[in-house]
Parts: structure tokens; C-alpha cells; sequence
């Protein structure tokens, strides 16, 4: 897999004494790119910072859990989880282009490749 490497240490971890917990994430390439695809469940967008840098793209999330007032947990209940992970990108991909969607706690990047490694015909004289 040159797309992206396995995941860094995460800053996040030593600025925080909480447990991150890394998600689970899918990669597939294309002939226009690479779509990475994070299991967020329950994180909301506005709970939600991509960042890019360096040639790696650092996603950070939380997770609140809400009890409802009435109700009484069984055992430590973490009101807040949170995520992160940092995927370093292949030199041939745009990170400047990427796009993000949030739909039903799955998290899709698209990060399309750079002009010149895109695939040329070449007309023949």
C-alpha cells in the first residue's frame, strides 16, 4: 500500500492525558486518486478537525455520549471519546485537494492525485 503509511504517533496523545482510540479506516486507489473511508461512529462535524500537514493528513474527533439524567449506568461510563489518526500520503497525491464527507459515522476523504502523475496520452506524429 503506497497510498498512505501506517498511522504516526499522534501529537494529539501527548497534549491530552486521555485515551485516543485510533478508528478503524479502509484505502482504495483509482485512476483519479485515493478514497479513505473512517469508521467515526457518533461524532458529530462540528467534533471533527482534519488537518493537513507535512504530507500527512491528521484527523482528530470526539465522541460525546450523553446519558439522559433519569437513567443510571452499569459500571465507568466515558462521557467523551476520543479519536485520532494521521495517514502520511504518497508524494504522487494532492492533499491541497481533498474533500471530506460526514455521512452515518463513516468519514470519506477523497485525495485526488497531483496533475503530473496522472496518466497522459501521448499523441504519436
Amino acid at each position: 500500500m503506497n497510498t498512505c503509511q501506517y498511522p504516526t504517533d499522534n501529537a494529539l496523545s501527548r497534549e491530552n492525558p486521555e485515551t485516543i482510540h485510533r478508528p478503524q479506516y479502509r484505502v482504495t486507489e483509482n485512476d483519479q486518486g485515493t478514497q479513505v473511508q473512517i469508521a467515526l461512529p457518533g461524532v458529530k462535524r462540528d467534533d471533527l478537525k482534519l488537518t493537513l500537514l507535512q504530507g500527512s493528513l491528521q484527523i482528530e474527533a470526539r465522541r460525546d455520549q450523553e446519558t439522559p439524567q433519569d437513567w443510571k449506568t452499569h459500571g465507568d461510563v466515558r462521557p467523551i471519546t476520543h479519536y485520532g489518526l494521521s495517514l502520511r500520503l504518497a508524494s504522487r497525491l494532492d492533499g491541497t485537494q481533498t474533500t471530506a464527507a460526514l455521512d452515518a459515522g463513516i468519514l470519506t476523504l477523497q485525495v485526488p492525485l497531483r496533475e503530473e502523475a496522472k496518466p497522459r496520452q501521448i499523441h504519436v506524429n
